[in-house]
């Protein structure tokens, strides 16, 4: 009886181990598809920002998306009057090249639109690696014409 308690609970440790590893792998997947990889999760950003050191996963993104936010923003050339939401998203393939610039607004703005896709391909790209192999990157971020900080 005592070798059957023994063997059982031997059992359940490798289950409990087992599970937790897939669950860790199947957030993985959610983010890479193929060969593009989410922008989160590469070992260096196509884009210059200051968010390597912030480890919370949460906080890193929130970082990376304001970072890419401001560059968009300064090489938009005219200033929208917008009040909505806008959201770009494109990839940087292997060579540090941008590619499949979508954007998507609520409501509609196909000038501001127009204005984003410019400056997306006039960011200052680089290559990216993902577990020390070059990847194709996909990025997004919500734009708009004036980001306004909360008061803290």
């Amino acid at each position: 009886m005592k070798l059957k308690l023994i063997y059982l609970t031997f059992i359940i440790g490798i289950l409990n181990i087992s599970i937790i590893h897939s669950q860790s792998d199947l957030k993985l997947v959610k983010k890479k598809n193929g060969k593009t990889v989410h922008f989160t999760m590469v070992d260096k950003t196509p884009f210059e920002s200051d968010c390597d050191r912030i480890s919370d996963e949460k906080e890193r993104t929130q970082c990376l998306e304001k970072g890419l936010r401001d560059q968009i923003l300064t090489l938009i050339e005219k200033d929208y009057e917008y009040s909505g939401e806008m959201y770009v998203w494109f990839t940087v393939d292997k060579k540090g090249n941008v590619y499949d610039i979508a954007t998507k607004g609520y409501p509609s703005a196909p000038e501001f639109e127009k204005g984003i896709k410019k400056a997306v391909t006039e960011l200052n790209l680089t290559k990216s690696t993902y577990k020390n192999r070059k990847v194709n990157v996909r990025c997004y971020t919500r734009v708009l014409p004036k980001v306004i900080e909360p008061k803290k």
